[in-house]
């Protein structure tokens, strides 16, 4: 069997998994908002390896460019970064002087996710891969800062921010880790691919859990 599609399949699962704790655990009883767009992310990863399943079992491998599954990657992505923007942002940094500093600082995680990306602008890269991939890298990339910056910021009260910093560390895990699945896959690094797949599929699996229990120290 083709490993990319064992890698994916795996990956399904374990997503699948996370997927079904989210929706009986947090869906199903009305948690807050944010948990709800967290779980909301892990279903989006849900969908997308279901594609890739799917496609490598109808047509034997996956493009290098743009397919649906590539949305599903995105959407995950982009509700881990709106769980993380807009309202619980403005609970720890109200824009001031004071955490300048911090914002500055955030800063380094999407710089390294764009660094990370620079090795698909390496020779013997196709132009439409370098630009999905691209679009994918911008949504990571937002995401990785503000995962960065709530695991680096000062806490506030009830104690927000250190009950959430253990998933924060998984997002920006997660971030690091897709980046090295696409460099992985695309540059034949098969060593890489497999170690970011196996990590990722842990992260699928446990991020709930995590986010639920920091969640309920100051959420009912």
């Amino acid at each position: 069997m083709d490993p990319v599609l064992i890698m994916n399949l795996y990956l399904f699962l374990c997503a699948l998994a996370g997927s079904v704790y989210g929706i009986v655990r947090i869906l199903g009883r009305k948690k807050a908002l944010y948990l709800r767009m967290v779980t909301l992310g892990v279903l989006c990863m849900t969908l997308s390896r279901l594609y890739q399943v799917v496609f490598l079992l109808t047509q034997g491998s996956l493009r290098e460019g743009f397919h649906v599954g590539v949305l599903g990657t995105v959407g995950s992505f982009m509700f881990l970064f709106s769980a993380n923007f807009g309202q619980m942002d403005s609970l720890v940094d109200d824009g001031t002087a004071r955490f300048r500093r911090v914002r500055l600082l955030s800063f380094a995680a999407p710089a390294f996710i764009l660094a990370l990306y620079l090795v698909f602008l390496l020779p013997g890269s196709r132009l439409e891969p370098r630009i999905v991939q691209g679009v994918v890298t911008l949504f990571i990339m937002q995401c990785a800062y503000f995962s960065f910056k709530h695991l680096i910021i000062y806490d506030v009260d009830l104690g927000i921010i250190q009950c959430l910093r253990g998933y924060n560390a998984l997002v920006l895990a997660y971030c690091v880790l897709s980046m090295l699945e696409m460099i992985g896959l695309t540059r034949n690094v098969r060593p890489l691919y497999y170690a970011a797949c196996a990590l990722i599929g842990v992260f699928a699996v446990v991020l709930l859990p995590i986010l639920k229990k920091g969640a309920e120290k100051w959420t009912i």
